[in-house]
């Protein structure tokens, strides 16, 4: 939910950066989240390379690369673009959910009455 610190992950509550109070944000029409917790919940990993400012991530038998400040997306080693380039907002690394999702073989339905995302996987 857009503005709120936690997730539901199959029925249980859990913070989405523990210990910090990130929350999910809109920037452009888009929703941006730290996708660590949201991967991992997924049972995939998340990884950064601070020489690149690339985050990779692996589930579902998929890999998303993406890299801070561009709009640039490898998924399995195909390139392509995104509307929306990954951003660092007090340290913290914020990507676009649905290019994230989509890469990963699940879907990321947005509620507006709620403002919240469900993800299917």
């Amino acid at each position: 939910t857009i503005d709120k610190p936690h997730m539901i992950v199959n029925g249980v509550a859990e913070e989405i950066d523990p210990g910090r109070g990130t929350v999910p944000i809109i920037t452009s029409g888009r929703t941006m989240v730290p996708i660590r917790a949201i991967v991992e919940a997924m049972g995939g990993t998340v990884g950064w390379d601070g020489g690149e400012s690339k985050i990779t991530l692996n589930a579902r038998g998929n890999q998303v690369e993406m890299w801070l400040n561009r709009n640039e997306i490898r998924a399995n080693g195909s390139m392509g673009r995104m509307d929306v380039a990954p951003v660092s907002i007090g340290g913290r690394t914020f990507v676009p959910l649905r290019f994230s999702t989509d890469n990963l073989d699940a879907r990321a339905e947005w509620i507006n009455s709620t403002r919240e995302v469900v993800i299917i996987f």
